[in-house]
Parts: C-alpha cells; sequence; structure tokens
C-alpha cells in the first residue's frame, strides 16, 4: 500500500500542471461571436476577412461571424473590399468599418420599368464629385462623409439634395425641371498693379576711365 501512494504522488505534478494548463486556457481565451457593420448605415459588410496570427475567418452576407479560441487581450485585423482596414479588440463583438467610396444610382422617379438617369451631377456645395455614366451610376471616392448633404441635378430632371448615408444610395429625380444650377466659377487672380508715378529704372552708366598724365 506505501508503495502505490508512492506511485500516485509522482503522476501528481503531471496532473496538476494538465489541469492548469486547461483551465489557464479556459479563463484566458474567448469565443468570439459578432457581427462586421458598416460605420455609416450599421448594414452587415459581407466577406469581410478577419485576421489574428495565421488564423482566419470571413463574414457571412449579413456582416455576422464566429472566431473561437483567441487571447482575451489580444487584437484582430479585419478588411473589406471597399472598406478602410481596422483593427479590434478580440472582445469586440460589433466591428464597425469606415466605407472608402459611395456608389450613387440615379433614376426617374415613378417609372416601371426602371430607367436610369444619365449625366447626372451629384454635387457637394459648390464641389462637382461626380456624374453618372450611362447606366445611372457613378463612385464617388473619397467618401463625402457620414452627415454630408448631396445635391442631385440632371438635365430635364428636378434637382434633390439627400443625405449620403445609404450604400448604394440610390436617388430618383422627378421628370422635369430646369438643368443644373451652374457651379460658381472662380474669381480671376489679379495682376500686382504698378505702382503711379514709378519710373523703370535706368542701367548704370559706367564710370569714365582715368586717363594717365602724359
Amino acid at each position: 500500500m506505501p508503495r502505490l501512494r508512492h506511485r500516485s504522488l509522482v503522476y501528481l505534478p503531471f496532473a496538476l500542471l494538465f489541469l492548469g494548463t486547461v483551465l489557464g486556457g479556459w479563463l484566458n481565451t474567448v469565443d468570439l461571436r459578432g457581427r462586421v457593420v458598416d460605420d455609416f448605415t450599421s448594414d452587415g459588410v459581407g466577406s469581410a476577412t478577419l485576421k489574428h496570427g495565421v488564423r482566419s475567418v470571413v463574414t457571412a452576407s449579413d456582416g455576422s461571424f464566429d472566431f473561437p479560441d483567441l487571447p482575451k487581450t489580444s487584437r484582430i485585423q479585419v478588411d473589406a473590399p471597399g472598406y478602410f482596414r481596422t483593427n479590434a479588440p478580440t472582445t469586440q463583438d460589433e466591428i464597425r468599418m469606415n466605407p472608402i467610396s459611395l456608389t450613387v444610382v440615379t433614376k426617374e422617379a415613378g417609372v416601371t420599368p426602371d430607367k436610369f438617369v444619365a449625366k447626372a451631377e451629384i454635387r457637394q456645395g459648390d464641389k462637382l464629385l461626380g456624374t453618372t455614366n450611362d447606366s445611372g451610376n457613378t463612385v464617388v471616392s473619397p467618401h463625402p462623409g457620414k452627415e454630408a448633404q448631396l445635391l442631385i441635378c440632371a438635365a430635364n430632371s428636378a434637382a434633390k439634395t439627400v443625405a449620403a448615408h445609404a450604400a448604394p444610395l440610390t436617388v430618383e429625380l422627378p421628370p422635369g425641371g430646369p438643368a443644373c444650377p451652374p457651379l460658381p466659377t472662380p474669381s480671376p487672380a489679379a495682376s500686382p498693379a504698378a505702382s503711379p508715378g514709378a519710373s523703370p529704372s535706368a542701367a548704370p552708366s559706367p564710370s569714365p576711365t582715368p586717363t594717365g598724365a602724359p
């Protein structure tokens, strides 16, 4: 019996080490489940890649993901087409990403099937950000901003002011109305005026060369 008890004591440190490893891993890791969303619209961002070291997962179409067994005090890198790269703690279950650009689609209001409006101008203040192509769309880059107000106008359509918060931004323009208002033209730079009474400076006359005495 004493010999059996002694043999059990030999295995005790290994059992304690195994138990500590299991408990330590369980206490210091996290199974991260959450969503990657557009910071401007709160819509899910599909096909975003979350990476930690050599491991990675890709979000579903609604932005949801499941990334198990991550260190609690670490960070993950997140990339998605059309968005700036971001980093987040491994304990953050909602990751918000800022878009790089804004897609604008213009079509005529009240028409079925859709009739897209070509050559519609997208303006912000006195700046022209872009013009739609024959398919009624264009990409504005960089993104004008979450709270930006955009004026959308086109020939034979009523202009419309919209907030740049949807992705893509679809704008329906009622038919009829004036063309786009003219953009302000920059004032020409004034040329420096000459000072009154000033005359061109004359070149200094050469000093006479002294002649030597005979």
